[in-house]
This record gives C-alpha cells, sequence and structure tokens, in this order.
C-alpha cells in the first residue's frame, strides 16, 4: 500500500525520489523531463511556443519565469499533481554527449564568474580544493582538478544537476519512463520531433537559433586523456544507455534506437 506521501501521475504510484523534475503548459499534451546542461533552455522555449504559438519574449530567461510552466520536482502539490493527470502529457527529454555536457558545465557555471548562482561553489572549489579558478588559470588543469572532486564523490545523487549523470535527471533506472529521448546531437531527430508540435518553419528557426548556448572558450583547451578516463567513469551509465561511440562530441549510434533514442513512436501532433 502506498505511503501517505506517494504521488499518483496516470495512474501509477511513485515516492518523490523516484520522480525527475517534470515541467508542462496548460493547453498542449505535452511535458519535458528536465535535463540541465542538454538542451533544457531550448527545450523549455519549445515547450512554451507550442502551448502559446509565440515565442517566449526572453528565450535565455525562461528558467526564471514564474508563470511559463507548471512543475513537479522537488515539490508536489495536488494542484499540480492534478494539472498533469488531466493533461495526461506524452513527456520527452534531451541528451547530450557527456563529455561536451561536462565541457559545458564547468565554462559556464565554474571556469566562468557570470553565474551569480555559483560563486559559492567556485569560492569552496578554489579556497578548499586548490582549482585555480583566476585569470591566469590553466583551462585544462583546472578542469581535469573539477572532474578529480567530481569524480571523488560518494553520492552521485547528491551532485549539482549541470553535473548530474543523465540517467538520473531522467530517472531512467527506476520504474518512471520518458516517452522519448532524443540526443542533442541528432538534429534531424529533434527538428522533427518538434515539427510535430510546431509549424515546421518555427521549428526550424527555433532550433537554429543560439538559445542558452555557452559563450566564450575554445572547447579543446580544456581537453586531455585523463578528463576523458574520468568523464567516462563518471558517466559510464549514460554512455551505455544513450551513446555508444568515444566521447568526441559528433553523433554516435544508440546501442537500441528503438527503445533508447531518438523517436519511441511517431504519434500524430
Amino acid at each position: 500500500m502506498p505511503s501517505a506521501a506517494a504521488i499518483e501521475l496516470n495512474h501509477v504510484s511513485y515516492q518523490p525520489h523516484e520522480l525527475p523534475v517534470v515541467f508542462f503548459g496548460r493547453r498542449k499534451p505535452l511535458a519535458y523531463v528536465h535535463n540541465a546542461k542538454a538542451a533544457c533552455t531550448l527545450a523549455l522555449n519549445f515547450l512554451f511556443f507550442a502551448n502559446h504559438d509565440y515565442a517566449y519574449f526572453e528565450p535565455d530567461e525562461i528558467h526564471s519565469s514564474k508563470f511559463a510552466f507548471f512543475r513537479l520536482g522537488p515539490e508536489y502539490s495536488p494542484d499540480q499533481v492534478k494539472a498533469f493527470n488531466d493533461l495526461a502529457p506524452e513527456t520527452f527529454s534531451i541528451v547530450r554527449d557527456p563529455l561536451q555536457r561536462f565541457l559545458s558545465g564547468f565554462v559556464s557555471k565554474i571556469f566562468s564568474k557570470y553565474d551569480a548562482n555559483y560563486s559559492e561553489l567556485r569560492d569552496l572549489l578554489t579556497s578548499l580544493h586548490g582549482i585555480d579558478l583566476s585569470p591566469d588559470a590553466d583551462p585544462a588543469k583546472s578542469c581535469l582538478a573539477f572532474a578529480r572532486v567530481l569524480g571523488a564523490q560518494i553520492d552521485v545523487n547528491a551532485i549539482d544537476r549541470h553535473f548530474r549523470p543523465q540517467h538520473l535527471n531522467l530517472a531512467s533506472d527506476g520504474r518512471f519512463r520518458v516517452k522519448t529521448i532524443l540526443r542533442l546531437e541528432d538534429r534531424g531527430a529533434v527538428l522533427d520531433y518538434f515539427s510535430k508540435w510546431l509549424y515546421p518553419d518555427h521549428a526550424q528557426r527555433l532550433l537554429s537559433g543560439q538559445i542558452g548556448a555557452t559563450p566564450g572558450f575554445a572547447r579543446d583547451k580544456f581537453i586531455s586523456n585523463e578528463l576523458v578516463d574520468i568523464v567516462r567513469m563518471v558517466y559510464a551509465r549514460d554512455y551505455e544507455l544513450f551513446y555508444d561511440g568515444p566521447a568526441t562530441g559528433s553523433a554516435a549510434t544508440p546501442h537500441n534506437p528503438s527503445a533508447r533514442c531518438g523517436h519511441r513512436d511517431r504519434t500524430s501532433r
């Protein structure tokens, strides 16, 4: 018998720890399972456009919106659970090459000073973990040092969502199932999916923009052989589930396209 804390979604009872963070709108039966640093800003803008038939006024600030979406996780209000069940949305998410995702997170959250939400973490890393984040820092050494800290974490669930393994963000090893998982590198599949919900020219324009792109440094300045080894260790399950090639940033072939990535079905809009 489910406990008092159980959450019922689409007639299935879950405990909160079994569920990912899910965003959904008010009109279209579509929900996005949040996966940070894997085109999440693009995905939220797509979700907004699908529900409103126009773009969000400030695409890169959509995460700050208090009104654009309903959200499940980490809190579950009865009203939002009811809204989800009434809408009965299909779920989708986007995954990204683990090495490129890690580099994007390091550059935007750790190695640059532009995200004030991460200033305390940067202070911790440079003051207590000996990671040079100064303007004179060697990018490859600093990136490797951070990867070593990440790799030493015992509780991977406690890792910040921008660096947490993607299969944990998607709750892939539990009972919850994301209906459609797209790989960011498979642009044709992403465009095809967006076009199920938007006019094709709107989908193309949305995907062609630089929404949520990480500005700044050339990524090859951060990469070393040891870094690649650590990333493959930390994100081994992500590679197993979503990719089968080396972490090169190019589109890899999923182990089982019909069950893991790309389009899982071709339902109509």
